[in-house]
């Protein structure tokens, strides 16, 4: 985790902490995970990156909760969860499987993830007749080698077709940064492949030279919109706070902030793509229209 995001993490805990009122039974741990590419040295991104706010939003219109913010990765996010902590994921894909784990406050659209690759790798990718990459071939064939994220979703299509993938075809990390330095590992050729969303290779372009020799490819069967949202355990603790958020999210002012803090990271194909259906979403949300 970058020194920035450390300060960040640090500035958000204090501030709810002094802004939480004396005796407040209520407490709350916000799961952030923390992407080493939001260091704000892209031109118009947050300085904050993508969860941060999201998170100051919260705090600043729940004022008599206690509040902390905790930078977790996938598997201990799940973990405390599972357990039935007192603690909700702030960016979570939604997937049937997680829906038998926790309550979800939808929040916004995210293009689907892309196959990330080394230039030199790309004649080898085993493509369908529209171009896409063919996952399930890729993963059968076992010539090129693939590193992701232990435990994190990439969809309920991709999810699928990984966890039918054969033996030791992926090498699986759990990284403390939520795999910010995987998509390096792959451009210093310790992996072939990776799997993440477009805007994590464009916003970490900035920070190494050898991010240029990545691509991102589309991966047949898997075009549709996620949905992603907040997730809290599956308690009454959890569905109430779960509805609280969704609430919260689903004023014109939370409409507003959801927008303003995830159309930074829409890449200009996402945007052509997706724009209009993503922004057909965020106007769903507003009370008139419910």
């Amino acid at each position: 985790m970058s020194g920035l995001a450390k300060k960040g993490r640090w500035l958000v805990f204090a501030a709810a902490v002094l802004a939480a009122p004396a005796g407040a039974a209520e407490r709350i741990t916000w799961l952030m995970p923390e992407f080493a590419l939001f260091d704000g040295q892209t031109p118009g991104q947050s300085r904050k990156g993508m969860v941060e706010p999201m998170a100051d939003y919260l705090i600043r219109h729940w004022p008599e909760a206690r509040h902390e913010v905790v930078v977790a990765n996938v598997k201990r996010s799940w973990r405390m969860i599972e357990a039935g902590e007192p603690a909700c994921h702030l960016v979570a894909l939604r997937t049937p499987e997680r829906e038998q784990l926790a309550y979800f406050a939808n929040t916004h659209l995210v293009p689907p993830a892309q196959l990330i690759v080394r230039r030199a790798k790309l004649a080898q990718l085993p493509r369908g007749a529209g171009g896409e990459v063919d996952l399930d071939r890729l993963l059968s064939e076992g010539r090129l080698r693939g590193a992701l994220i232990e435990g994190r979703s990439y969809g309920k299509t991709l999810d699928a077709q990984l966890a039918r993938r054969p033996a030791k075809s992926i090498d699986l990390y759990a990284p403390a940064d939520f795999g910010g330095r995987l998509l390096h590992m792959v451009a210093l050729g310790r992996a072939d492949y990776s799997i993440d969303f477009d805007f994590t290779l464009q916003f970490q372009r900035p920070q190494s030279a050898a991010l240029n020799e990545l691509v991102s490819m589309p991966i047949q069967g898997s075009s549709e919109l996620l949905q992603s949202g907040v997730a809290c355990p599956h308690t009454e603790w959890g569905r109430q706070t779960a509805a609280r958020v969704e609430k919260l999210f689903g004023t014109p002012a939370g409409v507003a902030a959801l927008k303003s803090i995830f159309d930074l990271w829409l890449t200009p194909e996402a945007r052509a793509t997706y724009g209009a259906r993503i922004n057909a979403d965020y106007a769903d949300r507003l009370p008139s229209r419910k």
